[in-house]
C-alpha cells in the first residue's frame, strides 16, 4: 500500500514536538476518550538511548502539509530480542498512513537486526481494540495478537495516608547511591515477565523523565533493597502521578510490601496536590501484579491488544 498521491514522508525533530504532541492527542481522544501522552514524553522519544529521529522515525505529511501520521521505533535496544514499533494517524486518515509507516518500521527494524548480527527479533505493536482501522493494518502486516496491555488509574482525594509499617521493612525514599541497586531489583523483577528489562545501569539512569525524588524503596531490616517503586513525570500535565516500575524480590513477596510501596507513593502524590495516579501492567503478568493493583483502587481506563511477529534477516 502506497501513501495517496501528493502526501510526504519526512523525519522529525524537536522543533516538531508541539505539532506531533497534537497529532498524538486527537488520536488518543479518539481512540480512547482522553489524550494519554505529553510533551516530554514526545521529546524522550525523540531523544532515547539507542534511537535516531534520522533512521527510525517518520512523519508522514499530507498535501496540505498538515501533519497526519508518525511512526517510531519505541526505545529500540538491539540486543533485547525484540523492539516496539508505534504508527500514529490523524482520526479518519487513509489507512495507507499507517500502512505505510508499519512498512519502514518493519524494514528498519530488518536492518538493525542484521547489523546487530542477530538471525531474528520480536518486533511488537499495540493498538486499542476499537482501532480497527489499524487492526486491519497490522493483521495485514502479518502481526498476531500476543496479550492486552492495561492502563491503570486511581483518583486521589488528598487524604490518603501512608500504610501501617511492614514487619521486617522499612519504607523511604529511594536514595541516590542506590540508583545501582534500585536497577538490579527490577532487572530480578521484570525477568520473569514479558516485559524484561533490558536497559544498561547507564541508560536505566538516565531515563528520561524519572522523579527519583518521589521514588520509594524497601529496606529489609538486615539491609539491601527488597523492593522499589519508580515514579516519572510523563502524566504531570493532567496532575497525575505515574509509578513507571514497581518491583518486589520473590525472596521478599508475600508480605505486602507492593501493596505498601503503592499505598506509600499515594499518599506522598496526595500530599503533593496530584489528583490521581496511574501507571501501565501486562493483565497476564505472572506476579499477579493487575489484581494487586485493583485490590488497591486502581481500574483499568483503557486497556491495549499487543501484537507480534517474528522478522528474520
Amino acid at each position: 500500500m502506497r501513501l495517496p498521491d501528493g502526501y510526504s514522508l519526512e523525519r522529525p525533530s524537536l522543533a516538531e514536538v508541539p505539532e506531533i504532541l497534537a497529532l498524538v492527542h486527537a488520536s488518543d481522544i479518539a481512540a480512547v476518550g482522553f489524550p494519554d501522552f505529553d510533551e516530554s514524553e514526545v521529546t524522550a522519544t525523540l531523544t532515547a538511548p539507542g534511537f535516531d529521529p534520522a533512521t527510525d522515525s517518520w512523519l508522514v505529511r499530507d498535501r496540505e502539509r498538515e501533519l497526519t501520521g508518525w511512526g517510531y521505533l519505541d526505545s529500540p535496544n538491539d540486543s533485547a530480542g525484540e523492539m516496539f514499533c508505534e504508527a500514529y494517524a490523524r482520526p479518519g486518515a487513509d489507512p495507507a498512513v499507517q500502512a505505510t509507516l508499519i512498512t519502514l518500521l518493519l524494514d528498519r527494524i530488518a536492518a538493525r537486526t542484521k547489523a546487530a548480527g542477530r538471525s531474528e527479533v520480536i518486533a511488537k505493536a499495540g493498538a486499542v481494540p476499537t482501532e480497527e482501522a489499524y487492526l486491519r493494518v497490522l493483521a495485514a502486516a502479518g502481526f498476531e495478537l500476543e496479550r492486552q496491555h492495561a492502563r491503570m488509574a486511581r483518583p486521589l482525594t488528598g487524604t490518603e495516608q501512608p500504610p501501617e509499617p511492614v514487619p521486617g521493612y522499612t519504607l523511604r525514599p529511594l536514595r541516590t547511591e542506590e540508583l545501582r541497586d534500585c536497577h538490579e531489583v527490577l532487572r530480578t523483577t521484570f525477568a520473569e515477565t514479558a516485559h524484561p528489562l533490558h536497559s544498561t545501569f547507564a541508560e536505566f539512569a538516565a531515563t528520561p523523565g524519572i522523579q527519583w525524588a518521589d521514588s520509594l524503596a524497601a529496606e529489609a531490616d538486615g539491609g539491601g533493597l527488597a523492593g522499589v517503586s519508580v515514579c516519572s513525570n510523563q502524566a504531570v500535565a493532567d496532575n497525575e502521578g505515574w509509578i513507571k516500575w514497581l518491583g518486589v524480590l520473590p525472596e521478599h513477596r508475600g508480605r505486602g510490601l507492593a501493596s505498601a510501596l503503592l499505598r506509600a507513593g499515594f499518599a506522598g502524590y496526595a500530599a503533593e496536590g496530584r489528583t490521581k495516579v496511574g501507571l501501565g501492567v501486562d493483565t497476564t503478568n505472572p506476579t499477579g501484579a493487575y489484581r494487586l493493583y485493583e485490590s488497591v483502587g486502581m481500574t483499568a481506563a483503557y486497556r491495549t491488544n499487543i501484537y507480534r511477529q517474528t522478522i528474520r534477516r
